[in-house]
């Protein structure tokens, strides 16, 4: 597989990690896997960086072991929402993973809670875009993403679907019928 790079979308509980896990770890696992996972979301996959530290040392174990032609690496950005500032400047190391991928055959993902949140510098590197509902002002949402229709519109529409569904994520019990069928809706564009 060519490189290639997810930009997923979504507020907590909503299917994030169960979307890794299923669509991309399970399928590419063979490879080596490495996830800045704070929280230990992942611990069934063997993960090249532990233990997890710091973001410092994430992106320079990537930078020195996952950067090669032909790395054929999983890099997992957990929660990338709090390390990666749209409006702070932007650590060159991150960015380099995004354009680096037809050489270095990497999958690389990004995980945010906000459609708000996410650079418009990865924009034009995103390959998949994996939108799950989120808690965004939607008209800020329609003015951010105006020059991206198709990943506006699968914004709306998962906002449409989504609305109102509700889900416990303790208990692991929906509200009602409508949120098992719509509270974990998503929608995968591809560029």
């Amino acid at each position: 597989m060519d490189g290639k790079v997810y930009t997923i979308i979504a507020k907590k509980g909503a299917g994030k990690t169960n979307f890794v896990e299923n669509e991309i770890l399970n399928l590419w696992g063979f490879r080596k896997n490495y996830i800045y996972d704070k929280n230990e979301e992942y611990k069934g996959f063997k993960n090249e960086f532990l233990p997890c530290t710091n973001k410092e040392d994430f992106l320079e174990k990537i930078s020195t072991e996952a950067s090669q032609p032909r790395s054929y690496s999983n890099i997992i950005f957990e929660e990338a929402t709090h390390y990666i500032r749209r409006h702070q400047d932007q650590d060159g190391r991150l960015l380099e993973q995004t354009g680096r991928t037809w050489h270095t055959k990497n999958i690389v993902v990004f995980i945010f809670l906000s459609m708000l949140a996410v650079p418009k510098e990865l924009f034009s590197d995103t390959t998949f875009w994996v939108i799950f509902q989120t808690g965004d002002d939607i008209e800020a949402v329609k003015r951010m993403y105006k020059g991206k229709p198709e990943v506006l519109n699968a914004y709306l529409d998962v906002c449409k679907k989504t609305k109102g569904t509700t889900f416990d994520r303790s208990t692991k019990i929906y509200g009602d019928e409508r949120s098992k069928e719509f509270y974990h809706y998503h929608r995968i564009i591809s560029q």
